[in-house]
């Protein structure tokens, strides 16, 4: 069967959310920070980040780079 181009959209969709999650986790353990520690510096919930459920906004993807001391062309450029 055949996607339609929303279906493959969704599904593809989730797959990068899945990635940005992952890639997000991954720094902040590279970096050997707790989420509590991040939270109580930055105010941002990282957990909810790190599911991969939540959509994250530019400005929040922004700032922890910032935080990590890493682009966000660097930060993607590890997701692909």
């Amino acid at each position: 069967m055949l996607l339609t181009d929303f279906e493959y959209l969704n599904d593809t969709d989730n797959a990068f959310k899945r990635k940005v999650a992952l890639q997000i986790k991954a720094l902040r353990k590279q970096n050997r920070v707790t989420q509590e520690k991040f939270f109580k510096e930055t105010r941002i919930n990282i957990a909810r980040l790190e599911s991969g459920i939540i959509d994250i906004r530019l400005e929040t993807l922004r700032k922890i780079c910032y935080y990590f001391n890493v682009s966000l062309a660097g930060f993607f450029q590890e997701i692909y």
